[in-house]
């Protein structure tokens, strides 16, 4: 079993390490009329296309190689109430990450834009928007996001209700806003302390919303600290395996 897990986890190393390097090199066949080749639209949308299925497919073969890892080495009992919790928390991070925007107003966007080709992961991209009722942007990346964090940080939430350590755990599962859109929760959080602080102010806008590549690192480091917590919730029922 630990050899399945390995190999499905390097499996999914691999596949968005080879959506990277497509990206890389071939970047400009994503873009129609580019500099470099003037490629057609549905050429851009079928190497966008592709790159998010490999890109996808890699994360969620790392995410089933650590699932199944944790489910073969932990004796954890049948999670009460997750699927109530799993609804609540993740409709909270979608309101939370950006996902989906309440009484939305500023800006008045057609009611629906799609962009199909460009970064991979952020496109294709999909904007609902309603001024003033509700707005929707969904990204593959977001989406992605949006999953592990809601799985975890549900997981989280359930155990605390069966008792867990409930007021230490609610406050680090907020984190998992940070996963689903860095640029979103973090520009929350600096809203409130941005008069105060200019120098917040500074880093917020310059080193997080303006870099794609920030918000990748966000996003993971934030999943990889909701699994460390949860980890630390159940550690208890870790299986002790007797060498012979």
């Amino acid at each position: 079993m630990r050899n399945k897990n390995l190999i499905l986890f390097m499996a999914g190393v691999l596949l968005i390490i080879n959506g990277f390097e497509l990206y890389l090199k071939l970047g400009y066949l994503f873009y129609p009329n580019s500099y470099n080749y003037a490629s057609s639209a549905s050429t851009a949308r079928f190497y966008t296309s592709f790159d998010d299925v490999l890109l996808s497919a890699g994360a969620i073969a790392i995410a089933l190689s650590i699932y199944m890892a944790i489910k073969s080495r932990y004796n954890i009992p049948k999670i009460k109430h997750f699927y109530t919790v799993f609804a609540i928390y993740t409709a909270i991070l979608a309101v939370a990450g950006g996902m989906i925007h309440i009484m939305p107003s500023g800006y008045k966007y057609p009611h629906y834009v799609t962009f199909l080709y460009g970064l991979p992961l952020f496109t294709p991209n999909f904007l609902l928007y309603y001024s003033h009722v509700i707005g929707i942007y969904i990204y593959p990346f977001q989406v992605l996001s949006l999953m592990a964090a809601s799985i975890t940080g549900s997981s989280i939430f359930a155990f605390s209700i069966m008792g867990l350590k409930l007021k230490k755990a609610t406050p680090l599962s907020i984190v998992g806003a940070i996963g689903v859109c860095p640029a979103c929760a973090t520009g929350t959080f600096f809203g409130v302390v941005i008069g105060a602080s200019p120098f917040l102010s500074s880093f917020y806008l310059n080193q997080i919303y303006g870099s794609t590549f920030n918000e990748i690192i966000l996003s993971t480091v934030s999943i990889i600290l909701l699994l460390g917590i949860f980890l630390y919730m159940v550690r208890g029922y870790k299986i002790s395996f007797k060498r012979l």
